[in-house]
């Protein structure tokens, strides 16, 4: 058997057994909360880092799903939480950001959503 034979089979091995660990699955703290103009999330994922985090609005429903960087763990750790979204939410305007494991989701609302302000004449 050649070197690279060996260490392809030693990388399929070390890829099984990553796929054999198992998944604990933990719900993040999340505050959300309203202004005139948008709903903002914000999310503890403690050990997610910014490649492990996805985000995902698919039929009006967010998926939030972060893997935490641990490689010396014998289980595979993840954050997942789902929320189903207004559809006065603009999704595609979205924005993320992530600081010091805290996620903060800003979602604008549609244009339809917003106060308005409704002019009163008065007649004589």
């Amino acid at each position: 058997m050649t070197e690279k034979q060996m260490v392809n089979q030693e990388n399929v091995a070390q890829q099984n057994v990553q796929q054999a660990r198992p998944i604990v699955r933990m719900t993040p703290a999340v505050d959300i909360y309203e202004t005139a103009d948008e709903l903002v999330l914000m999310a503890d994922l403690p050990g997610v880092a910014t490649q492990g985090l996805q985000l995902e609005v698919s039929r009006g429903v967010l998926t939030l799903e972060g893997e935490i960087q641990a490689a010396d763990d014998d289980k595979q750790r993840s954050y997942y939480r789902q929320f189903t979204l207004s559809e006065r939410i603009d999704a595609d305007a979205g924005d993320a950001a992530l600081k010091d494991g805290v996620l903060t989701l800003r979602l604008p609302k549609s244009e339809a959503a917003k106060p308005r302000k409704i002019n009163v004449k008065t007649l004589h």
